[in-house]
């Protein structure tokens, strides 16, 4: 686990805030006391703190070093849904209605990553994706320069002759189903980008189709085709 064992380094070196909302699900909590047991940093979990003991009670879990907040108690809340009024009232929400959204979890985990209460924010585990990404979108949103947002996987594999030492950045469509050419080419970059800042090499991008070599003909075909060429021009450009 080459890759994986220099995060934790890192982590170690430079230890990180990370809100996990889902605090009531085991998986998340045997998560955040792996996190904490490892040194990686402060773990921060959301819920209703008699809830979470329980779980974690069942789990045989100590809580030592895990902070628990409370969305509904928190002196935070009344801030959090201001703030998130003032950057939705132009889209119609209400202040009743912002703070009725800082109430779930991971609207409230994002404020916290938005105010620099944490550093980092990990959800999924019981919530569909919608409404993960919903309150980054709303609140975080994309840097300036990126107009697709997309998702990737990092995978490391045994051999070490696939990918780069064995570590490969798999983008997908689990933010956009189906993205067009301009859009898949951005993906590619995009991540290339976050290939190059985290194993700090010049990484080699493939799009990938069904079609071997072009021994078929179909629209998707071509679109990937395209999505290659413009990709290869907005590199060259970044490279300028």
């Amino acid at each position: 686990m080459r890759f994986i064992g220099n995060v934790i380094e890192k982590l170690q070196r430079h230890p990180k805030r990370v809100v996990f909302p889902e605090g009531t699900e085991p998986r998340v909590l045997q998560a955040a006391r792996q996190f904490q047991a490892l040194k990686l940093g402060a773990p921060i979990v959301l819920g209703d703190p008699a809830r979470v003991k329980e779980v974690a009670a069942g789990l045989s879990l100590p809580l030592d070093g895990i902070r628990v907040i409370n969305p509904a108690t928190s002196e935070e809340l009344d801030n959090f849904a201001n703030r998130l009024f003032r950057l939705r009232r132009e889209k119609g929400m209400r202040v009743p209605e912002a703070r009725e959204a800082v109430l779930q979890p991971n609207y409230f985990g994002t404020m916290m990553v938005a105010m620099h209460q944490a550093d980092g924010l990990v959800s999924g585990a019981s919530h569909i994706t919608g409404s993960v990404l919903r309150p980054l979108f709303q609140i975080i949103k994309a840097a300036p320069d990126i107009t697709t947002v997309s998702s990737c996987m990092i995978m490391e594999v045994e051999d070490t002759r696939f990918g780069e030492d064995g570590v490969l950045f798999m983008a997908d469509c689990g933010v956009i189903p189906d993205p067009n050419v301009e859009q898949l080419a951005e993906i590619a970059v995009t991540t290339a980008r976050l290939a190059r800042h985290m194993l700090g090499v010049r990484p080699r991008v493939a799009l990938l189709s069904f079609s071997t070599k072009g021994s078929a003909s179909n629209p998707s075909v071509g679109k990937m085709q395209a999505a290659t060429a413009q990709a290869r021009r907005k590199a060259e450009q970044l490279l300028v």
